[in-house]
């Protein structure tokens, strides 16, 4: 294994964001650059000096230095572009959501393992130093045992359709899966794999999409815990995701928009809020390379890995059958 691991990722919107946070990262490098925008690779690669750039992402999952294959573009071109990261034995952090669909999720995951490498799934909202310090509450006994959530994934996007519209386009991406899936995959983080899901939803902000743009999703959680998932896409409202936890000794209300969270404990003063540092501004980017990375030295299987991606695809799409068909679902978890 060498000692320093080389990334190549492809799309700089969000791999922009990406690589502006992972430059620092002990023991990896960054590599090389893929976009369709000939220009904007070589600006990246002046500016972060990238020794290699390609608009053919092909020939970037194929070159040597690359260890892992960074999968930042939209939604329905993630399969394909893992796949050949696969083919070529590359290690796979893949953007959220994991795929579209649950058939797209099942042939991602049968490629990995046939190609004996790693998938991540960048859920980065599970990185977020608020959310690390939630997560970290209910597991050390501080708020005791979990037995309500709620999560909410708030973000407008009638002014931000994406490179010609897709995320206007019913095919190429659904809104609770693509964005929703944050919101999801915390309730997923913090209550475990849900038994049955049961949703409502209406369109009413973004008339261009062929579906819903809000859902109110009630989550029956195989522990017994219950929770409430919101995932709102043209409302008027500030961008934002919330996580409000209920445990048998105390409650915690904490969002990404902020460095603190309030708690309320019984063995303190069950009826007022504590405003409890939480984490600096979040790093989430750089965190889940370096737990990808981890893994890879380890062989061990990293935090949101491929499986973990896909039960939240399939308890996306749950909630929508939920909707469509009036009747409580049962999510796949099987992959």
């Amino acid at each position: 294994m060498p000692e320093t691991l080389g990334v190549g990722i492809i799309g700089m919107r969000m791999g922009a964001s990406q690589l502006r946070q992972i430059v620092n990262v002990p023991g990896l490098e960054l590599v090389a650059v893929c976009d369709l925008d000939e220009d904007r690779v070589r600006e990246i690669q002046d500016e972060f000096d990238v020794p290699f750039g390609t608009t053919d992402y092909e020939r970037l999952c194929a070159h040597d230095d690359v260890d892992i294959v960074s999968v930042a573009t939209p939604d329905y071109l993630h399969l394909e572009m893992a796949e050949a990261a696969f083919a070529s034995g590359k290690h796979v952090m893949m953007e959220k959501p994991l795929a579209r669909t649950v058939d797209e999720c099942r042939r991602m995951i049968k490629a990995q393992r046939e190609a004996g490498v790693k998938l991540m799934t960048a859920h980065v909202a599970r990185f977020y130093d608020v959310f690390q310090k939630v997560k970290q509450w209910t597991q050390d006994g501080t708020l005791g045992e979990t037995y309500n959530l709620y999560t909410s994934y708030i973000h407008n996007y009638e002014n931000i359709p994406g490179f010609n519209e897709w995320r206007f386009d019913a095919e190429k991406r659904h809104q609770l899966i693509g964005g929703g899936c944050h919101a999801l995959d915390l309730a997923r983080w913090i209550g475990g794999e849900v038994a049955e899901v049961s949703c409502y939803s209406n369109h009413y902000n973004i008339p261009q999409l062929d579906t819903d743009d809000h859902f109110n999703i009630n989550l029956k959680f195989q522990s017994g815990a219950v929770g409430i998932t919101v995932g709102s896409f043209g409302c008027a409202h500030p961008y934002n995701i919330d996580m409000h936890v209920w445990g048998t000794k105390g409650t915690v209300i904490a969002t990404n928009t902020t460095p603190t969270a309030k708690i309320c404990l019984r063995q303190t003063d069950r009826n007022k809020w504590m405003e409890m540092p939480a984490g600096a501004a979040p790093k989430g980017l750089a965190a889940e390379f370096a737990v990808l990375a981890d893994a890879i030295r380890n062989d061990t299987t990293p935090e949101s890995d491929g499986v973990s991606g896909a039960r939240t695809v399939a308890l996306g799409w749950a909630a929508i059958e939920s909707s469509r068909e009036g009747r409580p679902v049962t999510p796949v978890t099987d992959f």
